[in-house]
């Protein structure tokens, strides 16, 4: 069997990335890169940028020529504030998953750069939006598309074959996980609300 967990808003009450960029770079710097960022964020609401380039232009803003390495370690420290995030009840359910022996993949429009090491941290695989590298350092750049809609189901047929894991368990909660839901024989949106 299979579990495909959505992250952000699914296990999570709040989105990782602007915790992770406010956790890299201090609460100020955050504020004042969001008051600058404003004008952007403002097109992505009213869908003339959309999320990829979004999501490039907001985390290289803040990250943008730091070391792998940097980030890595980065990404490590910010793992206990994400244990913070999760829902009540979301672990658990993501742990029954693995007590059953069922394989376990979170699948997330957020980037490895903060989500691999609280996935290694609870052995969990992990399909996501990968940044760029160029010399050891992030370009500001993704090196995959944005890891949503109907890409999460594109990304999870590249890492296996579905029809060979089922029944298959997904959990989700926004329009970005339908695709997502509808692979699943046991499809949960907005799941972990009430526990």
């Amino acid at each position: 069997m299979l579990a495909l967990f959505d992250l952000d808003g699914t296990l999570t009450r709040a989105d990782t990335m602007f915790a992770y960029l406010r956790h890299v770079v201090g609460t100020p710097r955050f504020v004042l890169g969001m008051l600058w960022l404003s004008p952007m964020l403002a097109l992505h609401k009213l869908g003339v940028i959309g999320a990829g380039p979004a999501k490039a232009m907001l985390v290289g803003h803040f990250v943008r020529g730091r070391t792998k390495d940097e980030l890595d370690a980065a990404g490590v420290s910010f793992a206990d504030e994400l244990e913070l995030l999760l829902r009540p009840g979301a672990l658990e359910r993501v742990s029954w998953h693995k007590d059953q022996g069922h394989r376990v993949v979170i699948v997330s429009a957020s980037m490895r750069l903060w989500l691999q090491a609280w996935c290694d941290r609870h052995g969990l695989e992990l399909l996501c939006t990968e940044p760029e590298w160029r010399d050891g350092r992030f370009t500001g750049a993704l090196a995959s598309p944005n890891c949503n809609g109907p890409q999460k189901v594109a990304r999870v047929r590249e890492l296996l074959d579905p029809e060979a894991h089922r029944p298959i368990s997904a959990y989700g909660d926004s329009s970005g996980d339908r695709e997502l839901l509808a692979l699943a024989d046991e499809p949960t949106f907005r799941p972990f609300r009430s526990a």
